[in-house]
């Protein structure tokens, strides 16, 4: 099988299967056979076995929406990397239309109308059409639409290209794992960037503390994770993981192991300052070790086993890696009024996820059962309103049996709690999705935007915010509505937000949700410092993405946030308290 063979990659298939339905209708072809790809890259998406398993056992068919030649096409992925429908595809489509589609605003009909018009096939040409409104004088194309696309293009030129903090830890997990079966390596960590829970990840950086180095690089370089080798070094290897992440591996000497991982933590910012903390004191602070000024020549280091040791001798107290951004956590090390951040461990319950009564994919009562195993005392299902049309919203009749079933379960698994709630859309004029006297049968009410991401910024911030005043909403979810890597904040004043949470009580949603990590870390720390109060969730659509609370929790960490500003590590009787103290 080539290397290159996507098995075992059920994302990397559904990607595939993707640009197979956007070549279609770029091509012209019956949309309904576009629809089947797409809906079949859906299905393998929620899939929890690998698709390679499922077509070894001949079981491909059980697969929603995967027929003959969906099935023949996954088969080709898997044996040879590649598949024979999508390669004709892409031959009889104009290169560069599928680059089109990269802009928010195109689609595969938009993108064929412009090329047949004005054969666009770049990017940059496109820009040049939209600033000299061409395109609003092709078929369909609206000034609105043309006005979309500039503002989208501006969005995708300033993406980083940095992955997502989940898929980093991932990799560096799976890397960290094997040095430690492989080469025994086990003073060993995470550091750089992801180690402070960035919400965006350049390289991934591992330490690993050695006397002999040489058995970790040759184990390293052997790791069958890797596409290529960068580089190979006596102390420095660096390689190409899946998915093209870079993973940078050093080995130190034992004695220098706290040195090291707080010297490669960084941020850049956060260890200038503590070197010219240590230079203020004739101390050289490096990686290798804090010594007396020309000691380091002699090797007579001070302190280097430990952080702790690096940053007590330096007069601080330790800094959790989350706070090192240089925003003033030096000055409160040294003063002792670094917060007490909030932790997992202090999290009682998730207050926004979805089920497959709509768009999740796991029955409600799998959610509550592995959300009490987690140790939580509650979980709020906060499936969505009709209004959002994807989602398969619920209407009037549905909530009842929702309602029921979590009365069921409330019996089955007391004292545990299924808390009804329900995620409302605020609609493009400010109204919500529900009326008041549907709001009024949930317990937690948490009130977002899905659409109409363009509005000017006081129509936004007005919408916003008077969904807040509310009484019945109990929170606002992904405040910002960013998709990292792919959709920019809408523009909103967050400081009104803040403002109008803290005014009428309205608890702000920290998002953990991989590609949303939102509120951001800066905003966390104002809303913290001026009285709002916070929700951390998991926005979990499966049983596995109850885990997600974690990277919203480091999120909070991030911004300072401690348990005492964070809604949902209050018990059942509080968070229920909040939402009738709104009515």
């Amino acid at each position: 099988m080539p290397r290159d063979a996507l098995t075992f990659d059920n994302d990397a298939i559904a990607k595939v299967l993707d640009e197979i339905a956007d070549l279609l209708e770029l091509k012209g072809e019956n949309v309904f056979r576009a629809v089947t790809y797409r809906a079949a890259a859906r299905s393998i998406r929620d899939l929890r076995e690998p698709l390679a398993k499922l077509a070894q056992e001949k079981r491909l068919k059980e697969i929603p929406k995967v027929g003959p030649s969906v099935g023949e096409a996954i088969e080709q992925i898997i044996t040879t990397g590649s598949s024979k429908r999508h390669q004709e595809l892409k031959a009889a489509v104009p290169p560069g239309l599928l680059t089109l589609l990269r802009v928010g605003g195109v689609g595969p009909a938009t993108a064929r109308t412009i090329y047949d018009h004005l054969r666009i096939t770049t990017i940059e040409e496109l820009e040049e059409a939209a600033r000299d409104h061409r395109l609003q004088q092709l078929p369909k194309i609206q000034a609105k639409t043309e006005e979309n696309i500039l503002r989208s293009i501006a969005a995708l030129k300033q993406r980083t290209g940095r992955s997502l903090l989940h898929e980093a830890k991932a990799a560096a997990t799976v890397m960290v794992e094997y040095l430690r079966a492989e080469a025994g390596a086990e003073r060993i960590a995470i550091a750089g960037s992801l180690r402070r829970y960035k919400e965006t990840i350049g390289d991934i950086d591992i330490v690993v503390a050695a006397d002999d180095a040489a058995p970790i690089m040759e184990t390293f370089v052997r790791a069958p994770s890797i596409e290529r080798i960068l580089a190979r070094g006596e102390t420095k290897s660096s390689v190409v993981v899946d998915r093209g992440l870079q993973i940078d591996l050093r080995v130190v000497p034992l004695a220098s192991f706290g040195a090291a991982l707080l010297y490669f933590t960084g941020s850049k910012e956060h260890n200038v300052r503590l070197r010219g903390l240590a230079l203020r004191r004739k101390l050289l602070l490096n990686e290798y070790g804090l010594y007396r000024v020309g000691a380091e020549e002699r090797g007579q280091e001070i302190v280097s086993a430990t952080e702790e040791e690096v940053y007590a001798a330096l007069g601080l107290a330790w800094i959790p890696p989350e706070l090192r951004e240089d925003r003033g956590e030096i000055d409160a090390a040294q003063s002792g009024a670094l917060p007490n951040l909030a932790a997992l461990a202090d999290v009682r319950g998730d207050l926004h996820t979805h089920t497959n009564w709509t768009d999740g994919r796991d029955p409600l009562a799998d959610m509550a059962r592995r959300a009490r195993a987690k140790g939580y005392a509650y979980l709020a299902v906060t499936d969505h309103s009709p209004g959002l049309g994807m989602t398969n919203g619920l209407s009037l009749e549905r909530i009842g049996a929702r309602v029921a079933e979590a009365a069921k379960l409330n019996e089955d698994l007391a004292p545990f709690r299924v808390i009804v709630g329900t995620e409302v859309d605020i609609r493009a004029n400010g109204k919500l999705d529900y009326p008041d006297e549907v709001l009024a049968k949930f317990d937690i009410v948490s009130a977002s935007v899905h659409s109409s991401f363009a509005q000017p910024r006081d129509a936004m911030t007005a919408r916003i915010t008077g969904a807040m005043r509310h009484p019945l909403v109990t929170a606002i979810s992904h405040p910002t509505g960013r998709l990292l890597e792919k959709r920019e904040p809408y523009a909103v004043d967050l400081d009104a937000v803040i403002d109008t949470a803290i005014a009428t009580g309205t608890w702000i949603e920290v998002n953990g949700g991989p590609e949303r990590l939102d509120l951001p870390d800066t905003w966390i720390r104002k809303a913290q410092d001026r009285g709002a109060m916070l929700v951390v969730n998991s926005d979990a659509h499966a049983i596995e993405e109850l885990d997600r609370m974690d990277q919203g929790i480091e999120t909070a960490r991030r911004g300072w946030a401690t348990a005492t500003s964070i809604a949902n590590t209050q018990g059942l009787d509080a968070v229920l308290a909040a939402r009738k103290g709104r009515r």
